[in-house]
């Protein structure tokens, strides 16, 4: 006989103590990292009448979250900036991320006094981290799970679920394909086709507007062929985050096979589900720790979870006394729950070493131990500085382009914001996003008046001096133009004595154009 009781009280005390306590740590390590700043000059850009543009003058998708880019536009609607709007957004999905599984823990965790899987979930690190971060991550996370779970039940409510996250992140479109894919398999075809339809009015959209089919960050990133060597460091990474996570792929690995071969309805989700995971291994992964596993760790876990439940009510059953594994597990229940819960409450730093934290492990770091909240911080910045100049930046530099305001900014590091750039063949591979080989050239077609960081010291660029926040930082003149630098120079956090010094001494006239960069490499 099967042992169905269970104390609900007590059961959901505690996952609301766990589900605050997420959400405590989640708000603590709250921050924002320089990528979500190119999503906000595109929103400014959008509600400022602009279009869905990074410059002014031209058209390209450097963004991979349309959805996300467009409803932080809309914060603008109510005076809400989208650093304020990203990282609360963010936190209130992670807390419908925990509800939505508090809600399918307990349905099926009969016997249990305790959230086993609440407490798992409330206890992952990287949930905490990439529940802000000004990044999609938290709402394309919740949206591929409630589809995930959805899916299993046959529930046409997935399609809308997964035709959100296709719009959030180009991954989703692999699981509303596959679950299209699954329903035609069952002769049902009015839905697949219409959310099909949908899906490919929004890449006739994107075509028309951007004439292209895929972002632009495709080719910044993602196409340049297959990377398994890093993308196998990458899935290391993980493990070496969470040395005991292991036993939930085991969990989850037997799950999925004993579905897969006595259930044919899951089989396309399952299909699905390995495809990201093959995905994500050829592109490399990304250079944020864990970014890409994020949203679909959950899912493994309710997985695991499930197995577990499985073998729960298993070992109850008369007839299965008298098999050796039943006997070990009904004995060691406890010790199996605790491995799952530790499976994700310990987490071990990757970056740290015993002589000190470094920056990167083959290629891969820790974004938010890098920029913390500084960049939650909207004061500081001399805002609109830099309007009428074209300036080329680097990655980490995104947050002075949406608040200095160049004419124009060109994205040097990977191409985010350029079509041309984006697509150049790759001479060695690396770091995933900054890879590609900047050549004098890039700068100088582009009519480019400053760097803001110097790539090419060979040159001796001349600088002028931003103090932002008490903090000196040089911008190299790539092209010097006496009307625009003048205008620069008299506003008060910039300093341009040592820019004014070597011309004197060199003899240049401080009111004739010069060029200081070169247009070759050659």
């Amino acid at each position: 006989m099967i042992d169905l009781k269970r104390n609900y009280t007590s059961f959901s005390i505690l996952s609301l103590f766990f589900i605050l306590f997420a959400l405590y740590q989640a708000f603590n390590l709250r921050w924002i990292c320089d990528d979500a700043y190119i999503s906000f000059v595109y929103a400014k850009n959008f509600w400022q009448g602009h279009g869905l543009v990074f410059n002014l003058e031209e058209r390209v998708e450097g963004y991979t979250n349309f959805l996300w880019t467009v409803y932080l536009s809309f914060g603008y609607l109510l005076g809400i900036l989208p650093q304020t709007l990203s990282v609360y957004t963010g936190l209130f999905f992670y807390f419908l991320l925990l509800g939505l599984f508090f809600y399918e823990e307990n349905k099926q965790s009969f016997g249990n006094l305790y959230p086993l899987l609440l407490v798992h979930l409330s206890m992952f690190y990287h949930l905490y981290v990439f529940a802000s971060s000004g990044l999609e991550t938290s709402v394309f996370t919740f949206l591929v799970s409630l589809g995930f779970l959805l899916w299993e039940k046959r529930n046409q409510f997935a399609y809308f679920s997964f035709f959100l996250a296709s719009l959030t992140r180009p991954e989703g479109a692999l699981f509303l394909f596959f679950l299209c894919l699954d329903w035609i398999r069952t002769k049902r075809f009015r839905i697949p086709i219409l959310f099909g339809f949908l899906l490919f009015c929004f890449y006739v959209f994107r075509y028309l507007y951007y004439e292209d089919f895929f972002p632009n960050t495709f080719y910044a990133k993602g196409n340049k062929g297959s990377y398994f060597s890093q993308g196998f460091y990458y899935l290391s990474y993980l493990i070496r985050s969470y040395p005991l996570y292991p036993f939930v792929f085991l969990l989850s690995g037997i799950h999925i096979y004993r579905l897969f071969t006595k259930e044919k309805e899951s089989r396309m989700l399952f299909i699905a589900l390995l495809l990201y995971i093959f995905y994500v291994l050829y592109v490399g992964g990304d250079f944020m720790g864990n970014r890409f596993w994020i949203p679909i760790l959950p899912y493994f876990s309710y997985l695991a979870f499930k197995q577990l439940q499985v073998w729960t009510l298993d070992s109850q059953i008369l007839s299965n006394h008298k098999k050796i594994f039943y006997r070990i597990y009904s004995k060691n229940m406890i010790l199996f729950s605790l491995l799952f819960v530790l499976a994700s409450a310990v987490y071990i730093d990757p970056l740290k070493l015993t002589k000190g934290r470094i920056a990167e492990w083959h290629g891969i770091g820790e974004e938010r131990m890098f920029y913390e909240d500084h960049l939650l911080d909207v004061s500081g910045y001399d805002v609109g500085a830099l309007e009428g100049v074209r300036v080329a930046f680097f990655g980490a530099q995104a947050h002075f382009i949406y608040y200095l305001r160049p004419s124009y900014a060109f994205e040097a590091e990977s191409g985010l914001t350029d079509k041309t750039f984006a697509k150049k063949p790759l001479e060695n591979r690396g770091r995933i996003g900054h890879e590609a080989k900047l050549r004098y050239e890039d700068i100088s077609m582009r009519d480019i008046d400053l760097v803001l960081d110097n790539r090419f010291p060979e040159l001796e660029l001349p600088f002028i001096t931003y103090t932002w926040r008490s903090i000196p930082i040089h911008f190299y003149l790539w092209k010097y133009d006496p009307l625009k630098l003048n205008r620069i120079c008299q506003r008060k956090d910039w300093n341009c004595e040592d820019l004014k010094s070597k011309f004197q001494k060199e003899n240049w006239d401080l009111n004739s154009l010069k060029f200081f960069g070169k247009t070759s490499s050659l």
